[in-house]
Order: C-alpha cells, then sequence, then structure tokens
C-alpha cells in the first residue's frame, strides 16, 4: 500500500468491507497497535510537518503520537454516538482537545469550543454547547466529531466513512460541510467509504484496495470513466442506477468479488 495526499486535497479510499480500508487508516494513525495484537513491521509514514521538516510516525514514540493525533492528524469515526463522552458535555469534549493541544486555559478553550460550533454550522451553539451527546442528532453529533477533528488545525483529517450512520439528506448536508470547510481551512482529507456517489461527489483523486492491497489509483474522472482493473468495474456495476431494471423482472446479477481476478 502506498499513496500520497496533498494539502487541501481529498484522497477517497474505496473498496468492499474488509479490503483494509481502515486498518490502513489506523496504521497511519498508529492506533492499530492498541489493544490488539497488531503490529507495524516495516513501512514508512511521512507527514511534512508545519516547518517543512519530514516525519517518520513510525519512528515516534508514543508520547510524540499523542501531541500529533488531534493535532497535526485527525479522526472522524463512523459512529459518533460511540466515539463521544456520553458523560461529558460536547463543548467541554472539543475544550478538552485544544487545551490538550495548546496548552490553553479552560475559559480560552471553551471560546474556541464555542467558534468551532459556529465554524461547523451548529444552530443555537450557546445553548448546544452545553449538552450531551445523547440529546442531540445523529447529524448534530457527527458535526461535532467534525468540529474536534478541526479544532486544532491539523495538516490530514481521515474521514472513516463519516456519513454511513446517516440517513441520506443529513448525508449531503454533512459532506457539503466537510468539502466547505476544507476549502476554508486547506486541510488535506483521506475519506473512507465504499460508496462510490460518496467519492464522485466529494473526492479528488481515489484509491480502490482489495484484499488489503491497492489494486488502482487515480483522478477520480479517470477512475469513473475508464478504470483499468476489472475490480474497479464490479465495484461501479454495482452501484444501483435509475432505470437499470427496465425490461427486466428482478435485478441482474453482476460479478462478485471473486470472479473478478
Amino acid at each position: 500500500v502506498g499513496f500520497t495526499i496533498e494539502p487541501g486535497e481529498t484522497l477517497g479510499v474505496v473498496g468492499e468491507s474488509g479490503s483494509g480500508k481502515s486498518v490502513t487508516a489506523l496504521s497511519i494513525m498508529r492506533l492499530i497497535e492498541m489493544g490488539t495484537r497488531a503490529k507495524i513491521t516495516r513501512g514508512r509514514v511521512e507527514l511534512e510537518m508545519p516547518d517543512g521538516s519530514t516525519l517518520d510516525l513510525l519512528d515516534q514514540d508514543e508520547p510524540t503520537m499523542r501531541s500529533i493525533r488531534g493535532n497535526q492528524i485527525a479522526m472522524i469515526f463512523q459512529e459518533p454516538l460511540t466515539s463521544l463522552n456520553p458523560v461529558y458535555p460536547v463543548g467541554e469534549q472539543i475544550a478538552e482537545a485544544v487545551r490538550i493541544h495548546e496548552g490553553s486555559s479552560r475559559k480560552t478553550s471553551m471560546v474556541r469550543a464555542r467558534e468551532m460550533f459556529d465554524l461547523v454550522r451548529i444552530p443555537e451553539a450557546n445553548k448546544r454547547i452545553g449538552q450531551y451527546p445523547h440529546e442531540m442528532s445523529g447529524g448534530m453529533r457527527q458535526r461535532v466529531m467534525i468540529a474536534i477533528g478541526l479544532c486544532c488545525g491539523p495538516r490530514l483529517l481521515i474521514a472513516d466513512e463519516p456519513t454511513t450512520a446517516l440517513d441520506v439528506t443529513i448525508q449531503a448536508q454533512i459532506l457539503g460541510l466537510i468539502k466547505q470547510l476544507q476549502v476554508e481551512t486547506g486541510t488535506a482529507m483521506m475519506l473512507i467509504t465504499h460508496d462510490m456517489g460518496v467519492i464522485a461527489e466529494v473526492a479528488d483523486r481515489v484509491v480502490v484496495m482489495n484484499q488489503s492491497k491497492i489494486v488502482e489509483q487515480g483522478p477520480v474522472e479517470q477512475i469513473f470513466h475508464s478504470p483499468r482493473e476489472a475490480y474497479t468495474r464490479g465495484l461501479l456495476s454495482a452501484v444501483p442506477k435509475l432505470g437499470s431494471m427496465a425490461g427486466h423482472d428482478g435485478p441482474r446479477p453482476f460479478n462478485l468479488a471473486g470472479d473478478l481476478a
């Protein structure tokens, strides 16, 4: 597995469940080693720092990685209700990230949390900043997760299936928000999903994964209009198309992954 993400760019990572998308993201964050027997034995994960130097994350100790996670690299997880702490107000959870990485006072960090609520377009911010996760809708909770991810101005934002748990209308709002915030902040983004429609809407380049390997990568237009690999064509053919059942009594079969070798 090898790819680069440029500043301000959105790299879409697609593939079926179990293809290695989330494992790749957790490996970048060095979280794959937390609470599991997994171990990264070789390779490089290079991060360009604000001073222009390059840091290989695989060579860093855990205190250094803690200073990078949430600061230089942030991650939005799939289900916000299991990612947020249920016993702390959401505003306090945003402020905590600011205090840890920037050493701000509680008052200053709460002011930043309030600013982040405005940035991610959460209405009635003064009221909602004191709410607990269970008091908010799924879309609002995901906006809080985005605020936590962006509060320290990361150079890379990893979004792991950020809209899977949301209904279609809220999905569109969250995707539009992420794209707009990316333009405003210049943050690079790695977007992990199995939804090719999301990739077409948001990504600049695409990496297609299967069985923990990259089978194809390129600009989003090239991947969608002239894919080279059979596996990529199979993924695209699995996307439902309006009118595709015209003249047929039922859905037509499509090639499964095992038939695409």
